[in-house]
């Protein structure tokens, strides 16, 4: 009894070790998935059998103890005997009442198969498996002082044998860099800034362009992943100064080239963009040769960042509203506009960017912290009727390519990149009124090709001043989709990966919930079994010869004569006879006496219980030892 429990036990844990060994375990063979599923349910099958066996064995040591106890029906004891393969015994009320333990350990002789082969394997399946991992791993990122160490004479290289890119072209004052006192000074953005910047600009996708491979490259396989990169770079920080029609104050004391007069309904412009005041001039002298050489002597300034163009842009927006009728503008106009002006100066920004690769869409919040301008000037700004002149101030903050050469190249990369952009904002964007009519825009700016427009309406769109900084954004990030870029770099973060996998899914509770019910009652009827052989001072058996030998009773040959044959249907009247097991009273004077010396006299048999005594624990009942020899001697008696 004790090894079947312990056997039982081994077999449920060698399912539950299977199972965990399967756990998110991803298994594409068809073949495989039906074999290990088949091993568990052996597994779950075997260990029935051993709880089952255990249990039939305390249920045969208890059943005779039954029988001693208590008087039960020929066909209740009938039920007895075969309640492990005829569950009848549940229907017969006087096995209920007098062989109520008997009854309950046949239950769970029937009911044990039910939680270990048909439950217990439920808790492995197979489905769709949320894998999460974090790691800190090598993640493409932007480094602009890397344009701070690039000669353009020195070429670079990747592992791959491309050659690196830089953002910036240059000129120079002396091509093999040789002479004394030589420098280079900037001349335009590059054509692969000019390629990246047109093609983000040109995307009616709101987001950065991205290398083909960036997920594979980032998330490190077929994962979805997240994480956060921070870089420094240039970056326009917004201030709106004027709402409304005759808001100009504020645009008078910063200098502005422009009112809101300009601007519908005042105006008749929708959209009105100076973007270029301060902006580097192209070319530097008037007498260059190839390269941007000069012949001659060149000024102090040549070459020099002296201020960062600042934006200056108007919008007037729709409000979709019927203009009021004392409106000095009812008379153009049907719908009331509302005109706006703000400035953009250019900083060096630090960004946070947190990308999000999420099947097969990619996604990149960025935030940004403004930290100082550029070039720290500014413009003097001089009207003189039609015209516009200004000078930047202090020249001490001007950006020498002869002082700090390193300096000069990372703000060439950042003057470049700001230069792209001013390409698709300047312009404007002229509304004819509808009265009289006809209405119509206009166009006089890349920025209708963009999709800071709307693309119902064709107006700019009404939060341009929020828009511009996260267009510029996304335009900087979009470099990260040309790897041989000089500034393309590497950087150490934290990488959230995750991704469904169909694998097997194990589920300890489920298993262990089926089987700690059968473990705890298979335990329990152990304790009862084994304290029901220690109460009888042996061990029981239902096998044809101990039910031979315990039907040895002349009562039971009279009473069950002509129902020989163990046919079915048996004889009703002896169905319904009780019996009991016991010392049987015999008196036919057989004295029967052991090698030891000790006689007894006695026979356990059935019997109706008025011929029967109890058995009794530590007598030598006959049979009981047989390994110890015993001799009969049959007496006559007096009378």
């Amino acid at each position: 009894m004790a090894l079947s429990f312990l056997t039982g036990m081994c077999l449920a844990l060698g399912q539950h070790m299977l199972y965990r060994s399967l756990h998110h375990k991803a298994e594409n063979n068809e073949l495989t998935k039906v074999r290990v599923v088949l091993y568990g349910r052996a597994l779950a099958y075997l260990s029935n059998c051993a709880f089952v066996g255990c249990v039939i064995l305390c249920y045969r040591q208890r059943i005779w103890s039954t029988f001693r106890e208590r008087a039960l029906s020929v066909w209740t004891i009938d039920q007895v005997f075969l309640a492990t393969e005829d569950p009848s015994i549940f229907l017969n009320w006087e096995a209920i009442t007098k062989a109520s333990l008997v009854t309950a350990i046949a239950v769970v002789i029937w009911l044990t198969p039910v939680a270990t082969i048909i439950f217990s394997p439920g808790a492995l399946t197979f489905g769709d498996y949320f894998e999460s991992t974090l790691t800190n791993s090598h993640v493409p990122t932007l480094d602009f002082t890397q344009e701070s160490n690039k000669d353009w004479r020195v070429p670079t290289y990747l592992p791959d044998g491309t050659a690196k890119r830089s953002m910036v072209y240059y000129n120079t004052t002396d091509i093999a860099g040789t002479s004394p006192g030589f420098f280079d000074y900037y001349d335009q953005p590059s054509a692969d800034i000019n390629r990246i910047a047109l093609m983000n600009a040109y995307s009616l996708k709101d987001s950065s362009l991205n290398r083909e491979n960036a997920r594979l490259k980032s998330c490190g396989g077929n994962f979805n992943c997240t994480y956060t990169i921070d870089f420094l770079g240039p970056g326009y920080n917004c201030e709106t100064l004027a709402k409304g029609s005759g808001d100009n104050a504020k645009l008078n004391e910063a200098g502005s080239p422009f009112d809101t007069s300009h601007l519908v309904p005042e105006g008749s412009e929708i959209y009105y963009a100076k973007v270029d005041y301060g902006e580097f001039e192209r070319p530097q002298s008037g007498n260059l040769s190839a390269g941007g050489v000069p012949v001659g002597p060149v000024a102090n300034d040549f070459g020099c960042f002296k201020t960062e163009p600042v934006l200056w842009i108007g919008v007037s927006i729709n409000s979709t509203e019927k203009i009021a009728d004392d409106s000095p503008f009812k008379t153009a106009w049907t719908h009331r506009f509302d005109p706006y002006i703000f400035r953009c100066e250019h900083h060096e920004t630090k960004y946070t960017v947190k990308f999000n690769y999420s099947g097969p869409f990619y996604d990149a919040d960025i935030s940004y912290e403004f930290l100082a301008p550029i070039i720290n000037t500014t413009l003097e700004n001089v009207h003189d009727g039609d015209t516009f002149s200004a000078d930047a101030i202090p020249h001490s903050g001007y950006i020498d390519p002869r002082v700090d050469v390193p300096l000069y190249r990372k703000t060439s990369a950042y003057h470049a990149m700001g230069q792209v952009l001013r390409t698709f904002l300047g312009g404007e964007m002229e509304l004819t009124p509808p009265i009289p009519g006809p209405s119509y825009t206009r166009v006089d700016s890349k920025i209708s090709n963009t999709r800071l427009v709307s693309n119902i309406t064709g107006d700019p769109l009404p939060n341009l001043s929020e828009l511009i900084p996260d267009f510029y954004a996304k335009m900087i990030l979009s470099i990260l989709s040309t790897p041989q870029m000089v500034i393309i770099s590497e950087d150490f973060a934290e990488v959230n990966s995750t991704r469904y996998r169909s694998t097997f899914i194990y589920n300890p509770e489920k298993l262990w919930a089926c089987y700690a019910p059968v473990i705890l009652f298979v335990f329990i009827i152990l304790l009862i079994g084994a304290w029901t052989i220690w109460q009888d001072g042996t061990t029981f058996s239902v096998g044809f010869s101990r039910v031979m030998v315990t039907t040895r009773n002349t009562t039971l040959d009279d009473i069950s004569r002509g129902a020989c044959l163990g046919n079915d249907p048996f004889p009703g009247e002896l169905m319904h006879t009780k019996l009991k097991f016991g010392v049987l009273n015999e008196d036919n004077g057989a004295e029967y006496t052991f090698i030891e010396g000790t006689s007894g006299i006695g026979h356990c048999a059935f019997g109706v219980a008025s011929e029967l005594t109890a058995i009794r624990k530590g007598v030598p009942y006959a049979g009981l030892y047989p390994a110890k020899k015993v001799t009969a001697t049959k007496k006559e008696k007096a009378n």
